[in-house]
């Protein structure tokens, strides 16, 4: 359904602006000529009717999209349940986690202390936070590394997220690079920041953010703290069970650390992405100087400002980020020349496609341009089988043969055939009464889902199809057989790896879903020491220990430990 919201705003409309914000404010998007505002809102009219639609036909439990111009909210679209279990359907009010949006919201805040000369993006982190520290040959970590993440840092220490001792174990950290010479996404690194900022402030990270930004923004059904009086509050969130697709409720969990605890509503989104397309402007006035909305919106490397993504793309200025945490996902994008911004909000995840296709939709509606096609939904349980179906062979001669069924992929032994159960788009297993635990994790001739799949890998088995043209097969290392297995932490947020072998190559497959995203190769360091192959600067860390009957029973990632709960 779609729900008009011009309304929401109009007594913050009634406020008295200062000349020059008033004279922004209320300037339509590209200051279009009467006639051609009309035609403007008649094609937005058409395209809101469109989106609704699609997201009608979404499979997500929920889905709230905002859309908002300069000046005011102009529609939120709503579809799908807040609770499915109750089937209570969501509303334009529903509220969400915002997940790593709250990034931006954490670099505005110490961009104010810039304005104010508190606080420098240039001096070491430690000016702040003197007893931060790593083990480091090079330059000291400053404030602007932090906040663009070139600092160097691992990405998460899941098990002490949310938590000021995840700064302090970073003293048995070895840096790799020196800071500012690669891009490599930490949330860690913005948890630093946020202790840093309530250090300045003297006050605890929520009560500055809801200060200094919620207030002036009119963002009244915001909280920066995800804690348990705000669960009856919001959504319940959902993840993908990847059996079959279906969703199931994501574990809860507090969580108040500065990259990621932000809870919002579509409309309180929208006034934060009105701010981004007034660069800086809110209805109380300037919030941020033009030097530090400059700052904070200057791409750096891979496109990263501080705390926010900026692309060039088709003659405009795209500002964009998006969020997860605990089954909720999110996507603010500003198109500040267009004159334009949307809010995602989800409550089971959100389809990338799917949104380029809304945000081209709107795009084509501003501009007067043919409408982009409607985009395929794909499922991974219901991707076709067949692709997989080929008789694959090992370097011993062992040989294994899948075969597609009417409903599904089965393993064809010599006296049966077994059904196997899809865990992702390449990832089976067999049954769970079977005492095989080792998923079937199958490679495509390239890095591109379409195409072909020529090998499958076992535990620390490796096969082949005919249609396999890459390096000859390579020995399998014997130290490697003690780390092959599936490895837990049971932190909510704790990673799930598995450990396998691919070609002689030990590989990882994070949380055992999509290797499309999360499979990598691991590079020897030292004695059951590695780190993921690509990029050679990668900062994460994997390290076995504890060698019992030939098995390792603990894995660390960057000092997350994970245990080994696989029975082989």
């Amino acid at each position: 359904m779609i729900i008009g919201s011009r309304t929401h705003h109009s007594n913050a409309r009634r406020r008295v602006w200062g000349a020059a914000v008033l004279l922004i404010l209320t300037m339509p998007a590209g200051a279009q000529p009467p006639q051609e505002q009309q035609q403007v809102q008649a094609r937005l009219s058409k395209a809101y009717a469109a989106i609704d639609q699609a997201v009608a036909a979404s499979r997500a439990p929920g889905m709230v999209v905002g859309i908002t111009d300069r000046r005011e909210l102009q529609k939120v679209i709503v579809h799908g349940y807040s609770d499915l279990k109750s089937r209570v359907p969501l509303k334009p009010d529903s509220r969400f986690a915002i997940g790593s949006i709250s990034k931006s919201f954490t670099a505005i805040a110490l961009m104010q202390l810039f304005d104010e000369g508190r606080f420098d993006p240039d001096a070491p982190i430690t000016r702040y936070l003197p007893w931060f520290k790593v083990k480091s040959k090079f330059a000291p970590i400053e404030g602007r590394h932090l906040l663009s993440h070139t600092a160097g840092l691992p990405n998460y220490l899941a098990d002490l997220s949310s938590s000021r001792y995840a700064a302090y174990e970073l003293r048995d950290f070895d840096s790799s690079y020196t800071p500012g010479t690669h891009f490599w996404y930490s949330n860690t690194g913005f948890q630093i920041l946020g202790y840093a900022l309530e250090s300045i402030e003297h006050a605890p990270y929520h009560t500055i953010i809801e200060r200094r930004i919620l207030k002036p923004l009119g963002m009244s059904d915001t909280v920066a703290v995800i804690d348990d009086s705000q669960r009856a509050n919001m959504a319940v969130s959902y993840q993908r069970w990847p059996y079959n697709d279906a969703y199931v409720e994501a574990p809860w969990f507090e969580y108040a650390a500065s990259d990621g605890s932000i809870v919002s509503t579509a409309a309180d989104m929208c006034a934060y992405a009105r701010f981004i397309l007034h660069r800086g402007a809110s209805n109380h006035g300037k919030l941020l100087s033009d030097k530090s909305f400059q700052l904070l919106t200057t791409p750096g490397l891979d496109d990263y400002g501080f705390g926010l993504w900026i692309r060039h793309t088709d003659g405009d200025t795209v500002i964009s980020h998006s969020g997860g945490i605990a089954g909720f996902n999110s996507f603010v994008e500003a198109h500040m020349n267009d004159g334009f911004a949307l809010v995602f909000l989800g409550n089971g995840g959100l389809d990338p496609v799917f949104d380029q296709w809304i945000s081209d939709t709107i795009k084509a509606a501003y501009r007067g341009t043919p409408w982009p096609d409607r985009p395929a939904r794909h499922s991974a349980a219901n991707a076709p089988t067949v692709q997989y179906a080929n008789t694959y062979s090992a370097a011993d001669g062992q040989k294994l043969e899948f075969i597609s069924t009417g409903t599904g992929l089965a393993l064809r032994r010599t006296d049966s055939t077994v059904p196997l159960l899809r865990m992702g788009r390449d990832t089976f297993r067999t049954p769970t009464d079977d005492p095989n635990s080792f998923p079937f994790i199958f490679g495509r001739a390239e890095a591109r889902p379409d195409a072909k799949v020529v090998e499958v890998s076992h535990g620390a088995e490796w096969y082949a199809s005919g249609d396999y043209a890459g390096a000859a097969k390579a020995a399998t290392p014997p130290e490697y057989l003690a780390y092959v297995g599936h490895y837990e932490n049971h932190n909510p947020e704790g990673p799930s790896v598995r450990i396998y072998v691919r070609n002689g190559h030990l590989m990882a497959l994070l949380g055992g879903e999509v290797p499309a995203t999360g499979n990598h190769a691991l590079k020897p360091l030292g004695q059951g020491t590695f780190r993921p192959a690509e990029p050679s600067y990668n900062p994460e860390r994997y390290r076995f220990d504890t060698i019992i009957e030939n098995h390792a029973i603990r894995l660390v990632i960057s000092g997350t430990p994970l245990y080994r709960v696989d029975t082989q």
